[in-house]
């Protein structure tokens, strides 16, 4: 496993040194404008350093290369959108079908969701296959819509991949490498993108290239270890180890669509965004959230250790999720308290700073339209 660790991130490291001066000559540069506010040209080669890092590990231990095989048009619809800007359309189109392929030739399929209410759920029988590409594009897009501060979608990845490794070593060695590799290499990258490395800017972003192929990295684990007779965690313990991303994601799209807009529109709603408006730096905000992750992880893991039933943890996701939306549906209110105290008690209020100086990365909130008062 130490050596695994070691390949994958000196790998990781390594080509990104390598590609970062050819990021130019690419075209794979996020230039700031009046909607991306960091410092200068960033290059977007994060994702592709992750991809090619992990590609080259796993051919290496022949383990996980259908993933990668699978993984490889999503990466590249990623540089694409990096590259050119490309429709959403497309984008959904590119994923849907890697992940009818996955559905169909590697068996990477929700068979069976738990019981999600007393004696409800079960087998899903027809809409296995459905359901399981709703969730993997899903999942895709969540991630994707995290990369909106340095650090954070890099930062929650790693969690859930260490999280996941944790919890399949015991049973399945071979299956916790390839996680192993991800944090390995994750960790590689935040050492560029993250400000916790005595960096006051990111380097590189991932990029779409990378926060969609991530996702869709865990979506196929989330997938894979919580099926069949060998399952290692329960379906419902997938919603827990994905929390915060899956929290956000629901919680913007409902409250679009409540004001008459389309799900997938544009905004700046997303709950990095509310934090910094409030005044909290960059890596204030970064910890926050990713300390709201671990929370969930940690509830995660008891309620695997603890065998907890899925209908009660369910439940109690659902009600999270209640008082999330609800809390969200009042955070400027607030969030300008907040600031507001900040002020008043003499704490420096750090938002012109943030949006400033702080990198909004690669992820769609590069095309995000303003701040949208409630």
């Amino acid at each position: 496993m130490i050596a695994t660790f070691a390949l994958a991130f000196s790998l990781s490291v390594v080509l990104i040194c390598l590609l970062m001066p050819a990021a130019n000559r690419l075209g794979l540069l996020d230039a700031p404008d009046s909607r991306k506010h960091h410092d200068g040209a960033v290059p977007l080669i994060g994702g592709l350093a992750i991809y090619i890092a992990l590609a080259l590990v796993f051919w290496q231990s022949q383990q996980g290369i259908w993933l990668i095989a699978i993984g490889f048009p999503l990466m590249v619809v990623g540089l694409a959108d990096d590259r050119w800007e490309i429709s959403a359309r497309q984008r959904f189109l590119v994923e849907i079908v890697c992940a009818f392929v996955a559905v169909v030739y590697c068996d990477v399929r929700l068979y069976d969701i738990g019981e999600l209410l007393p004696n409800v759920g079960g087998t899903l029988f027809l809409l296995s296959i459905p359901l399981t590409i709703v969730g993997m594009v899903g999942v895709i897009n969540a991630v994707n819509m995290t990369d909106g501060v340095d650090g954070l979608a890099g930062g929650l990845a790693t969690l859930t991949f260490g999280a996941l490794a944790f919890l399949t070593y015991p049973s399945d060695p071979q299956v916790a490498l390839q996680l192993v590799a991800f944090v390995a290499v994750l960790l590689g990258f935040l050492i560029f993108n993250s400000r916790f490395f005595g960096r006051k800017k990111a380097a590189l972003f991932m990029g779409d290239s990378g926060s969609i192929f991530i996702g869709f990295a865990l979506s196929w684990y989330l997938i894979q270890l919580s099926q069949g007779a060998s399952a290692v965690i329960k379906p419902v313990d997938a919603l827990w180890l994905i929390a915060v991303p899956l929290l956000d994601t629901m919680t913007i799209m409902a409250r679009r669509m409540r004001h008459g807009r389309s799900p997938f529109s544009a905004d700046r709603e997303h709950l990095h965004h509310i934090l910094m408006l409030a005044g909290f730096g960059a890596n204030r905000t970064v910890l926050i959230i990713l300390a709201s992750q671990v929370c969930f992880i940690l509830v995660a893991i008891a309620s695997i250790r603890l065998n907890a039933v899925s209908w009660v943890m369910f439940l109690l996701f659902v009600g999270t999720f209640a008082v999330y939306f609800m809390a969200m549906n009042h955070a400027w209110k607030v969030m300008k308290r907040i600031k507001h105290f900040r002020e008043w008690a003499g704490i420096e209020d750090s938002r012109r700073e943030n949006y400033e100086t702080s990198a909004l990365t690669s992820g769609p909130d590069r095309r995000k339209a303003p701040v949208q008062n409630q």
